[in-house]
């Protein structure tokens, strides 16, 4: 850089020298080009982990960066809470600065490779704008039928990214048992969930576990009241039968097939009773049709309350579609057996998924 002032002197450099903090010493490397790479293969490093600014430019697409490296076969991590992302909030897709990086890092986890946070290499806590006081919501997505590592992202660009600090965690493509990234439930505020008949190793299992024993509250969809059991239950440690029981307060059996003398629909009504509900606002309370299969929930627990009910044609009995409950842990749970990707089209659907995301963690829509 003194080079390159001596040669412009008469040019104004905004970056002049390393972060004071940042200590350079004898094997240390600097550059700002593509022989990082050949720096790396020199020395036989395999494992990369990738932090700065800017997360959308620099550090996702610099030929020393994610893209590149991962491309090159190298085992890359970002740390995502040493980074930051060149936006404006005035611009789409409208949130806030902090959840304009959290999308970035949600896109780099999803399409280029996992992430970690500092506190796991320096110990300490993960780090936090001071400005960046918004809840913190994880939603752990395991469930190959209805799509929802594509319909839940773009749900939580729309509804909740703009309040909330939100991060996703993907069970693996190649290895249907392994969620990694759960460690994000350490710091989260709620849960939101969509996992399907899933065994995971213990200690993945046991970060759900810890987290539900905290009392903090979930919000499930679909397939998660079946969400860690395969049938038949024989499989230990590794598996949480009572899952739907005892944290949504469900007893999911099995579903009906919509085939009922009306069509192959199911048909959903709210009870009067549940008009009121703060999740049942802007949600529309008489009958209409989905095409998400009624699953077979009842009985429920007793501190549940109903605000959905279902039918398929003229069979009965009906069946509860959509309740909240207070589980043993002290725990605010909102659970509903919709989640389909069609569902996801529904404008009253999303609405009552925001409402219970708002509900279950105590914090009223803006």
């Amino acid at each position: 850089r003194e080079k390159q002032k001596a040669a412009n002197p008469d040019r104004r450099w905004p970056w002049t020298r390393q972060h004071k903090a940042i200590e350079i010493k004898a094997g240390d490397a600097i550059t700002d080009s593509a022989e990082a790479f050949y720096l790396i293969k020199q020395r036989g490093i395999t494992n990369v982990i990738v932090m700065g600014v800017h997360t959308n430019m620099c550090v996702l697409g610099r030929p020393f960066s994610i893209r590149q490296m991962v491309m090159q076969g190298q085992n890359v991590v970002l740390v995502r809470d040493m980074t930051d992302t060149m936006y404006n909030p005035a611009k789409r897709p409208f949130v806030s600065h902090f959840s304009g990086t959290d999308l970035v890092v949600s896109h780099i986890e999803r399409h280029w490779c996992p992430t970690i946070t500092s506190d796991q290499i320096i110990r300490g806590k993960e780090f936090r704008f001071k400005d960046d006081r918004r809840k913190h919501i994880a939603i752990v997505i395991g469930e190959k039928e209805y799509d929802t590592k594509t319909t839940l992202p773009a749900f939580a660009a729309k509804y909740l990214q703009k309040d909330f600090r939100v991060n996703f965690v993907y069970a693996k493509d190649d290895d249907r048992n392994n969620i990694p990234g759960l460690e994000v439930l350490n710091d989260a505020d709620l849960m939101l969930i969509s996992v399907r008949r899933r065994l995971l190793p213990k200690e993945q299992l046991n970060r759900i576990r810890k987290f539900i024993a905290a009392g903090k509250p979930v919000v499930g969809i679909r397939t998660s009241s079946h969400a860690f059991c395969l049938r038949p239950t024989k499989h230990g440690e590794n598996e949480w039968p009572e899952f739907d029981a005892e944290v949504f307060g469900g007893h999911y059996t099995n579903h009906h097939g919509n085939k009922g003398k009306n069509g192959p629909f199911t048909f959903v009504w709210s009870p009067k009773t549940a008009h009121d509900h703060p999740i049942m606002q802007g949600v529309g309370k008489v009958e209409t049709k989905v095409t998400s299969w009624l699953y077979k929930t009842s009985p429920l627990g007793k501190h549940t309350e109903v605000l959905l009910m279902g039918r398929v044609g003229d069979l009965k009995p009906h069946e509860p579609v959509a309740w909240t409950n207070r589980n043993k842990w002290g725990g605010r749970v909102f659970y509903t057996s919709l989640g389909h990707t069609s569902d996801f089209a529904r404008e009253d659907f999303q609405q009552l998924l925001r409402n219970g995301v708002h509900w279950a963690i105590q914090q009223p829509k803006k």
